[in-house]
This record gives structure tokens, sequence and C-alpha cells, in this order.
């Protein structure tokens, strides 16, 4: 999706910034490895079906276009800061799609991960991540772009070929933050997440 080519230098900063900080605290979010050697060029990465916990998240409350990444993380930082509130890495929830949603109507949120005892005030919001069974692919590489929507398109075609159905919205967890090359590409490392549910047996199956 190319929604996130929007996020630049400053997402880097400030992700830098505040990374300290976040790595204190528990969360119940799994807080990734450190990205510290490029993926080999014959990995193939795959997608797993996992399970975790419900989690509260501190969010930012978003619609339109996805133009307004850099707008949203950076009120999400600015003001998760001056609250003194850290939690998990960053990620964005997607609640409805491009595909069949106008521009001006999608709603989506920026947020992280809370640890117990912190309590957000507005504009930021607490909100609940309630799906506890997902399909999970880490893509590393070009932000953006066809080898990401490729990445994209594997996770669902692994859905439906494994007798589940999407459940819940897509979410994108920033594993690091995107930097570009000299050409000015921006590469990173993104898990992205959807939450399923068997689907309902085909009439005729056995």
């Amino acid at each position: 999706m190319k929604r996130l080519c929007s996020i630049l230098a400053m997402f880097a900063l400030a992700a830098l910034v505040m990374a300290a900080s976040w790595a204190q605290n528990e969360c119940s979010v799994p807080v990734a490895p450190p990205d510290t050697a490029a993926a080999s060029a014959e990995e193939t990465p795959q997608v797993e079906l996992k399970t975790d916990t419900a989690f509260a998240y501190c969010a930012v409350e978003m619609t339109g276009s996805y133009d307004q990444h850099e707008a949203a993380f950076t009120k999400l930082f600015e003001e998760a800061m001056n609250q003194g509130i850290y939690g998990g890495m960053p990620f964005g929830i997607y609640w409805n799609s491009p595909a069949d949603t106008p521009v001006e109507k999608l709603a989506w949120d920026v947020g992280f991960a809370l640890p117990a005892g912190n309590a957000p005030k507005p504009p930021l919001a607490i909100k609940k991540w309630d799906f506890t069974t997902m399909a999970s692919l880490r893509y590393r590489g070009v932000f953006g772009g066809v080898e990401m929507d490729r990445a994209y398109g594997s996770v669902y075609q692994w859905i439906s070929e494994n007798g589940y159905q999407p459940a819940g919205p897509m979410m994108e967890i920033f594993l690091n933050a995107p930097s570009p090359d000299e050409s000015g590409v921006l590469y990173g490392a993104v898990e992205i997440v959807v939450p399923v549910q068997k689907a309902p047996a085909k009439k005729g199956a056995k």
C-alpha cells in the first residue's frame, strides 16, 4: 500500500527519540528484534498464523487521505511525549480500504500499545485491539511499489487458501524507522497483520 511512502524523516527522528523510553516499558505487543542485517536475497518471508492477547493502545484517530500520515505520527509522538506516555512499537490500523471506500471516508488510527497504568488524555484516545488470531507476514524492503503490493497479496492469498477469512482491520507494525537510500527510495521493515477467523464450510464440502 502506497500510504507508507508518506512516513518521512519526521517518523524516523521521532521513533529514534522515543526508542530508548519504549525499550524500558513492558507492553502487550511483542517487540521485534533489532533489524541488524539485510535479509538474504534467497529468503522468502512466510505468512504465519499467530495468536496473542487483546491489548489497549494509545491512538490518534484519523479520517481521509493516507497522505496525512506524517501529520498523524507527528501529533501522536508530540502529544505522547508531552503527556509522558510511552509504549510499544508504532503501528497503523486501517478500518476500511480505498478499494471500496471514498478517500474522504477512510478511517484509520496511528498508535502504540500501552503498558498498564497509562491514561492518555485528548487529543489522544485509548482504544482496544480485540483480535487474537491473526495472519502475519514480516516484510523488509522498498516501501510502496510492486514488492510491497505482492507482500499484501500473499497475506490474503494465504488466508483464503488455508480456510480463513479476514475478521478485522489490517494492522501494520513498523519494525524499524524507514530510511531512504541515496536515490530517495524508502526502505524499512513492517509486519503486516490481518485478524482472521475460520471461513464457513462451502456447501457440498465433505
